[in-house]
Order: structure tokens, then sequence, then C-alpha cells
């Protein structure tokens, strides 16, 4: 319960802050970001913006129900193609990068190493790093749909420590190994 109450007051605060240019709200489904992950956040000097968010995936049969609260970075890159199509006006940012902070709660994962094991043992597994890339398609002033594609912290250092498994066993030169993908929306205030 502690890490809702962490995720609350950063949310709180990001919702308020006076620094930002605009404060906006994100959902999202997938991308290691869990089947629904919702989060406020704020742009400060045009591209660069900061959110905090709460996740959750369900049981699953091969996955016991977890929650999750993350901090999250992402530069939008300000090159954008503007269309039209029929009446309505469209924008198309194809490059953001971006990194999270993603703290995740199931019975499995520890912040705190267990009693059982040594001290330096094993390192945190609730706490990761995700980097992700997003393109986002502008729909009206203030919404926007984005695809987002990221990769775990783990996953990166294992297709850099093994690559040829990855490229032996998986398409795309391996990264379809170690990659996942998903939509968000994002509503700007």
């Amino acid at each position: 319960m502690k890490l809702y109450k962490i995720a609350v007051v950063l949310l709180l605060t990001l919702s308020q802050a006076q620094w930002a240019n605009a404060v906006f709200m994100d959902l999202q489904s997938g991308s290691l970001m869990g089947m629904v992950h919702a989060s406020v956040g704020g742009t400060f000097s045009d591209n660069h913006h900061i959110s905090t968010g709460v996740g959750y995936v369900p049981k699953l049969d091969n996955h016991e129900e977890m929650s999750m609260v993350s901090l999250r970075y992402r530069y939008q890159n300000p090159y954008q193609f503007s269309f039209k199509i029929n009446e309505g006006s469209y924008s198309f940012s194809p490059v953001s990068f971006g990194a999270a902070v993603l703290v995740g709660s199931h019975k499995e994962l520890f912040v705190e190493l267990p009693d059982q094991y040594p001290d330096g043992y094993y390192n945190p597994t609730a706490i990761r790093l995700v980097f992700n890339y997003q393109s986002t398609l502008q729909i009206s002033k203030q919404t926007q749909v984005y695809f987002d594609l990221s990769v775990l912290d783990v996953g990166l250092i294992s297709y850099v420590r093994e690559p040829e498994f990855f490229m032996d066993n998986y398409d795309y030169l391996g990264l379809e190994g170690v990659t996942n993908w998903g939509f968000g929306l994002r509503h700007a205030f």
C-alpha cells in the first residue's frame, strides 16, 4: 500500500506544478506498463515531459495479479509532420525517447532483499528501469494517441551480452525477444 501513497503524492504534486507549461493525463495499455496504466504529468521547456502513474495487471494463467507505480521522463522530438484528412488537421511526431522507473508490487518481487539471502546476493527485483520509444499522432489541439515500444533494463543487458541467441531465436534482429509494445492516449489540460 506504500507504493500507492507515494504515487498519489507524486500525482498531486505534478498536477499542481508551477513549472509545467502544460499538465496532461496519460492512459496506456501494454509496453511493460501493465494492462492499464494511468498517469499525470507536466511539460517543461516545450519538449520535456515528466509524469507519474499507477498500473495494474490482472491475474492471468501464467501470472499473479500485479500493481505498479512509475516515474517517467520523455523527450518529445519537436519535428512534426502536419497533414489534413477531409476537414481534420493532424500532426505526426515520429520520434520520442524516454525512460521510466517502474516499481512493481507482487508476491515474488522485492524492494529489500528477503532475510533468507545473504546481503548483496540479489538486486531488488521490484524496481526496474524501462527505456521506450514513442510515435505520436496529434488528433486534436489537446489530444494525442501514441504507439510505444519498450525494453526492460535486464532485457537490454541480456541482448548486449548474448546477441547471437536473440538473433537466432527471434525476428527483427532479435529485438522481438526483448521488446514489448503498447498504445496510449494523452490529453493536455
